[in-house]
C-alpha cells in the first residue's frame, strides 16, 4: 500500500506536468499560428521588377502536375538567388511580350533544391532526359532552364546558361549578339512547337 503522503505528492507532480504540457501546446499553437495558411506566391515575390501578367509562379507540387499534364505549356525554372536567372527571365519576358503570349509558368527551385525534398527529386525524374550532366556524371536540375511542353511531352528545352555560373559573369556572357541569338532560338522554338507555325 502506498502511503497517503506519496499519493498527494504524485498527484501534485502529475498536475504540474499536465500544466506544463498545456502551456507547451498553447505556446506552440501561437508560434505556428500562420503555418496552416496556404501561401500563394507571385512572380513579384521572386523578381519585384517582373509583371504578374507575364508569369504564373507555381509550387513544386503544381509543376509536377504540369509536367504530367497532357496539355501544352511554356515552363521556366529559375532560382531567384541567381543573377543568371534574373537575366534569363528578363530575356524570356521580352520574348513573351514581343510574341504576345499567355503567361509562362515559373517555378523557383531554390527552396525545394536546398531541402532536397520529394518535389525536387520528382521534378528531376520527370525531366530526366532534359537535364545537364555535371562533372560527377549526375543529371542535375539546374537553373535557369526553359521548357516547351506539347501534349505532355518535352519537345524543346534550353539550359544554355545553367552551367555557366562558374565560368563567366552574367555581364560578360549576355552580349548583344548573345541576346539576339537567344531570342531568335527561343522564338523559333515557340513558333514551331508551341504555336505550331
Amino acid at each position: 500500500m502506498v502511503p497517503k503522503g506519496n499519493k498527494i505528492v504524485r498527484k501534485i507532480i502529475y498536475f504540474i506536468l499536465f500544466g506544463i504540457l498545456i502551456a507547451g501546446f498553447i505556446y506552440l499553437g501561437e508560434k505556428y499560428k500562420g503555418n496552416d495558411k496556404v501561401v500563394v506566391y507571385t512572380i513579384k515575390n521572386y523578381y519585384p521588377n517582373m509583371e504578374e501578367e507575364d508569369f504564373e509562379a507555381i509550387s513544386g507540387s503544381k509543376l509536377i502536375n504540369v509536367l504530367r499534364d497532357k496539355r501544352s505549356h511554356l515552363v521556366l525554372i529559375g532560382s531567384y538567388k541567381s543573377p543568371y536567372s534574373q537575366k534569363y527571365i528578363e530575356e524570356i519576358c521580352l520574348i513573351i511580350r514581343t510574341m504576345n503570349l499567355d503567361k509562362v509558368i515559373y517555378y523557383d527551385l531554390t527552396s525545394d533544391k536546398s531541402q532536397k525534398n520529394s518535389n525536387y527529386y520528382e521534378i528531376r525524374k520527370l525531366l530526366e532526359g532534359n537535364l545537364i550532366t555535371t562533372d560527377g556524371g549526375t543529371r542535375s536540375l539546374l537553373s535557369p532552364s526553359f521548357y516547351i511542353i506539347q501534349d505532355g511531352k518535352i519537345v524543346y528545352y534550353n539550359v544554355d546558361t545553367a552551367a555557366m555560373k562558374n565560368t563567366d559573369t552574367v555581364e560578360n556572357y549576355w552580349t548583344q549578339e548573345k541576346e539576339t541569338e537567344f531570342s531568335s532560338e527561343i522564338m523559333t522554338a515557340i513558333n514551331k512547337y508551341y504555336l505550331n507555325q
